[in-house]
Formats: C-alpha cells, sequence, structure tokens
C-alpha cells in the first residue's frame, strides 16, 4: 500500500502593512533621504547650530543628543533576547531605544526647518513605527509570561514618568555588541552635514 504524501501547508502570505514594517529602516531612509533631497533642490537652508540664540538650533540639537544618550544607555544594558531587561533606561520605559530614534527624529526635523519633513515624514513612520513596537511587544509577551505582564503594568511603553537615574548596569561591552555606535557616527556624520549645508557651502 503506498502512502500519499502529506501536503505541505503554505506560508500565509504577509500583508503589505506588514512588510512595511519589516523594512521600517529602509523606508524610513528612502522617505527622509527623498524629503531631504527636495528641500535642498528648493532652497531650504538649515538653522546654523553654531547660532546659541536660535531656539531652532538649540532644541534640535539638544534632542538629538537626548536621543543619542538614551539609545547608547539601552544599547549598554540590553541584552537581546535571553533575558528581560527591565534595568538602567527600561525602569523609565519599555521602549527606549525607539524613544531615543523618535527624540533624534525630531531634532534633526527641528534643525533642518522644514514643514514637509514633518508633515509627509514624522507622520507615516511615527504610525510603522509604534506597529513595529505592538508587535515586539507581543513577542516578549509571548516568551517571558508573566514578567512581561508585570513589568508592563508599571512601566510606560514611550514617556517616562519619572527622572533618568543610572543604576550601574551599563556595560560598553553590550555597547559595542548591540553595535550602537553606528548610530552616534551617524548622528555627528548628519550634523556635520546639516551644518555645512546651513553654511551654504554646498549648493551654490
Amino acid at each position: 500500500m503506498s502512502l500519499a504524501a502529506t501536503p505541505v501547508p503554505k506560508a500565509r502570505p504577509k500583508s503589505l502593512l506588514a512588510v512595511l514594517v519589516r523594512r521600517r529602516i529602509a523606508l524610513s531612509m528612502m522617505i527622509f533621504g527623498g524629503l531631504i533631497t527636495s528641500a535642498f533642490l528648493r532652497g531650504v537652508r538649515p538653522h546654523d547650530l553654531l547660532n546659541f540664540r536660535d531656539p531652532f538650533s538649540m532644541v534640535g540639537l539638544l534632542l538629538v543628543v537626548l536621543g543619542v544618550a538614551m539609545r547608547s544607555w539601552a544599547a549598554g544594558t540590553l541584552t537581546k533576547s535571553t533575558q528581560l531587561t527591565t534595568t538602567g533606561p527600561y525602569r523609565l520605559v519599555r521602549n527606549p531605544l525607539y524613544l531615543g530614534s523618535f527624540l533624534m527624529l525630531i531634532g534633526f526635523c527641528l534643525v533642518i526647518g522644514d514643514v514637509w519633513i514633518l508633515a509627509v515624514g514624522l507622520v507615516p513612520l511615527t504610525v510603522l513605527y509604534f506597529l513595529k513596537v505592538r508587535a515586539e511587544e507581543r513577542f516578549l509577551k509571548g516568551k517571558f509570561g508573566a514578567d512581561w505582564i508585570a513589568f508592563a503594568s508599571r512601566t510606560p511603553r514611550l514617556v517616562p514618568r519619572s527622572i533618568p537615574r543610572g543604576d550601574g548596569s551599563w556595560r560598553f561591552a553590550q555597547w559595542l555588541d548591540n553595535r550602537e555606535y553606528q548610530a552616534s557616527l551617524t548622528a555627528v556624520a548628519a550634523l556635520v552635514a546639516l551644518q555645512i549645508w546651513s553654511l551654504g557651502l554646498i549648493g551654490r
């Protein structure tokens, strides 16, 4: 008697939204790259980062620095997928890496000073990253169960309720292992490029 081959179940097709969320980093670069190119061609001039009387420059720069600091603090504390991290910035918010990214993003938008970047770029990417956060939290809930539920019940998602304090959980080796230096170097390079742009040294 011959046995019929067991049919292999087909994988469920991913929705367009799921694909966009998965490729959010590449999508972010495409959107903001296009918007910045458009601003450059329209003659937009970023705010001068050396003008300490310009509130857009100072607030934007402060947000970028705070964002880099928050991401670096989180990356030096986070042990991915092996245990539930609840120390360092994770005592303040459940998603400090994303909080840092949004601080940086808003800061760069303020420095560039183009309303279209805020309206066209920031809003849709905020939606995509929010969906990504929800998906990651569902994964963590399934992986860590009651520990995650207790953690989520006492820790806000993105907006801290208290003042940050160090607890000695940050490790330089962990920061390197999570490759957070890439984000820090990118932020510095972007600030330098914006300052060169603001001074009119390119695009003449």
